[in-house]
């Protein structure tokens, strides 16, 4: 952690790079560091793929979107949050890709180094939770607007501070977080309270897709392209949607199978318990972390996909 804050704290500019589809943990992070870094009168700018869905956006969140005429401009350093290796980061990779000071900061387990400097641990909460260590070690201040973000990234990757990666370390963070004047009623009901009725249509079609095996210990969940299109759904409809099958009581491990537009099957999968999940998205070239993991399958249907994971996960 003290070569990455020396890394950016000797910069004059800083480019933020986040992974495709980004959650609020990689959002909540990248635009706390953003506006740490603009306090301390570092350029700092946040690139997606995408415009950030509404569910990303409720707090102030001007980011620097992918276009076939885009570039990024030449900044001292280049940073992913929350990013496994450069294929994640997206269209914006290739800015990032060969760059002399690029740092990385994650809490998932490594696909490798792909930056100069990493600072990664798996045993931790959230990306979220290691940018305020990097902002308390750094000496920067933390504003009531830093901690709304950091509260929203440390909040959504923990299920609301249900998951078993929450300790003690998480709560005290938390206080500090609480102490800056941040409405956590308001953050909870914008994160966790706003469905749209595409999404309540989509949750629908999800539970009557839902299969059980080895007597009710596994289930799986699927969307498709064509269930997506009869709603007029977008992407981020589905964030939510994980979680549904997991929560069935007696299952111990859920996938859930997202046809995406390009024909891959994009692929969550939960546990609880003992079950360790990682080393199956490992398998089929994801990963993550004991209890939360992904994978996407190419060249693969959507039903030959869940055959395959259920034929690992009953294994497990």
């Amino acid at each position: 952690m003290k070569e990455v804050i020396a890394q950016i704290k000797k910069s004059k500019s800083v480019a933020i790079f986040v992974h495709e589809n980004p959650d609020w943990d990689c959002i909540g992070s990248a635009m706390a560091l953003r506006c740490a870094l603009r306090q301390s009168g570092i350029k700092a700018d946040v690139f997606t793929e995408k415009e950030l869905s509404r569910h990303l956006s409720f707090l102030e969140t001007d980011v620097i979107t992918f276009t076939e005429e885009a570039y990024a401009p030449d900044y001292e350093c280049y940073c992913a949050l929350d990013v496994g290796n450069s294929d994640r980061i997206g269209s914006w990779g290739q800015f990032f890709e060969g760059k002399e000071n690029t740092v990385c900061i994650d809490h998932h387990h490594p696909n490798g180094e792909f930056a100069k400097i990493s600072h990664i641990e798996p045993s931790r909460s959230s990306t979220g939770e290691l940018i305020y260590e990097f902002l308390a070690e750094g000496g920067f201040e933390i504003t009531k607007d830093i901690a709304q973000y950091l509260y929203c990234a440390m909040s959504s990757d923990t299920g609301s501070f249900q998951y078993a990666s929450v300790n003690r370390r998480t709560y005290e963070i938390l206080i500090e977080l609480y102490e800056t004047g941040i409405n956590t009623t308001y953050l909870c009901s914008m994160l966790y309270e706003r469905n749209s009725i595409t999404q309540l249509r989509l949750q629908a079609e999800l539970i009557n897709s839902i299969k059980l095996y080895k007597d009710g210990k596994i289930a799986t969940a699927k969307i498709t392209n064509e269930i997506m299109e009869k709603h007029g759904a977008k992407r981020s409809d589905t964030e939510a949607l994980a979680q549904i099958p997991r929560s069935i009581d007696g299952v111990m491990i859920s996938a859930f199978l997202k046809e995406l537009p390009e024909g891959d099957i994009r692929v969550s999968l939960r546990s609880l318990g003992d079950y360790n999940i990682e080393p199956v998205a490992r398998k089929f070239g994801g990963g993550g972390h004991k209890k939360a993991a992904g994978c996407t399958f190419t060249n693969s249907s959507i039903d030959d996909a869940e055959k395959a994971l259920v034929e690992e996960l009953e294994k497990l």
